[in-house]
């Protein structure tokens, strides 16, 4: 069942921003037909999928804490005879799903809000009078109002938006007396009076089939067109949907490093004898700090103008003890990686920055990470390289920590998850009303309701105690 949780939470890292970003993107920028149809009900039915996965594996396998889905993975990762002092293996595993789980969460709370933004306030259906224009020879002209009833105002203000029922006269095909026409429609400043001119859609053959107005042209344009918000408006929500996608990137990369693919060991890379030794919190200096880095500038390194603090595991070695970050939480990890022994080994890279590292435990497995540059950079000149030999048989296995978190989440939020997809749907069918808007606000607040009543870490008990933390000298 532990490779099983494994699959299912990768699936719905997948799945479940795919089916977000198809919805939200199919009802703001498709136009009303069956493929619109098509697209966002298979985008719903690919949600719902998602949230009965991961239900029926919390259900199936039943729900842990955080901490024993790190010891889950761990177990999963060792191999079955551990080898001390094994040599290096000649191939690495890629790492990319802690930088796709980040990066997906990322994204899909910016997409959520949009999706249910577009959602409440977009229009459902382009309905009978707009699409019977819609599929005939319309024109789109501006023509004076003659009539005003039914106003409804958002506001107080008398420049506050308003919905009211306006009436112009078309011109008849043939000549003769126009043909009176009565639509609502929305105007953002005020309310039109009589005499003001709208644009106004018709066909100027069959007046009968009435006509469609709003208070600009491509308001007219995106009602016949079925599209959920003016094609303006719907370029906005575009920009900074897109605008939240590149952060989410950016964010992704910026916890957990670029996405690793597999790396083939070679004599130009550095590799040092290491044991686990516990979290401590790590102090960078900026780049071009003359100060001494590792252990020694830990010291007195806080208060450095563009200092960064993180945890990291610490790792001794021969020259001394080594921070590496994880992509993971150090916390959680410590107390089980504490005392482990392996090669910490990365590829010399540029001055700045991170330089991806793995830490290859004697037992089997290998652990992702970062180590800051400057660390490296003090290694490599306070130590003569040493020969190591490269054992093109040995094989290890990811220590992928976290990969078992579709085992850890909440009950309560897997229920707000289910409402959320209960409403994206009702708000998908063809019709409008005022509870569309409260409707949305419900999906889109449901799941962080869940999780403030819950608790995100609202857990039961590790049925396995855990090691105390080991906390090891400060870098």
């Amino acid at each position: 069942m532990s490779a099983g949780a494994v699959r299912v939470g990768r699936g719905v890292t997948v799945v479940g921003v795919a089916g977000l970003v198809v919805l939200a993107g199919g009802w703001l920028l498709l136009d009303a037909g069956p493929l619109r149809t098509a697209v966002v009900w298979a985008a719903v039915v690919a949600l719902a999928g998602c949230v009965v996965a991961l239900t029926g594996t919390v259900l199936r396998a039943g729900r842990v804490t955080p901490a024993r889905g790190y010891e889950l993975a761990l177990d999963a990762a060792r191999a079955p005879a551990p080898a001390t002092g094994a040599a290096l293996p000649a191939v690495l595993h890629g790492s990319r799903w802690p930088w796709a789980r980040v990066t997906a969460v990322t994204l899909a709370v910016p997409t959520a809000l949009v999706l249910f933004c577009t959602l409440g306030a977009g229009t459902p259906d382009r309905g009978a009078v707009p699409g019977r224009i819609a599929d005939a020879d319309y024109v789109i002209k501006e023509l004076p109002v003659v009539a005003v009833g039914g106003v409804e105002r958002a506001g107080s203000s008398s420049r506050a938006s308003s919905e009211a029922d306006y009436t112009v006269r078309l011109p008849a095909p043939h000549g003769g007396a126009a043909v009176p026409a009565t639509f609502r429609a929305e105007v953002h400043r005020g309310v039109r009076q009589v005499g003001d001119t709208l644009p106004v859609a018709y066909v100027p053959q069959r007046p009968d089939l009435g006509a469609v107005g709003a208070d600009t042209r491509s308001a007219v344009e995106a009602q016949l067109a079925g599209r959920t918000l003016p094609y303006g408006t719907a370029a906005v929500a575009g920009v900074l949907w897109a605008v939240a996608a590149l952060a989410a990137f950016c964010v992704g990369t910026a916890v957990t490093g670029p996405p690793r693919g597999g790396r083939r060991v070679g004599k130009d890379w550095t590799a040092l004898r290491a044991t686990a030794a516990g979290v401590a919190e790590h102090v960078e200096r900026p780049t071009g700090d003359d100060a001494g880095t590792g252990a020694d500038a830990g010291a007195g390194a806080g208060s450095g103008k563009g200092s960064a603090r993180y945890a990291c595991l610490i790792l001794h070695t021969d020259t001394g003890d080594v921070p590496l970050r994880l992509a993971a939480s150090h916390r959680r990890a410590a107390p089980l990686l504490t005392g482990a022994a392996g090669w910490l080994l990365w590829k010399p890279a540029g001055p700045r920055g991170k330089v991806p590292a793995d830490f290859v435990a004697d037992d089997g497995w290998q652990l992702p990470g970062r180590l800051p540059a400057a660390e490296a950079a003090r290694i490599a000149a306070a130590r003569t390289p040493a020969p190591f030999t490269i054992d093109t048989a040995r094989h290890t296995r990811l220590l992928e920590l976290g990969s078992h978190w579709a085992r850890t989440v909440p009950a309560g939020v897997l229920l707000g998850a289910a409402v959320s997809v209960v409403a994206a749907g009702a708000l998908l069918l063809p019709v409008d009303g005022g509870w569309r808007a409260w409707t949305a606000v419900a999906g889109a607040v449901a799941p962080l309701l869940c999780w403030m009543i819950t608790g995100l870490f609202g857990a039961p008990r590790a049925t396995t105690p855990a090691a105390p933390v080991e906390a090891g000298p400060a870098a």
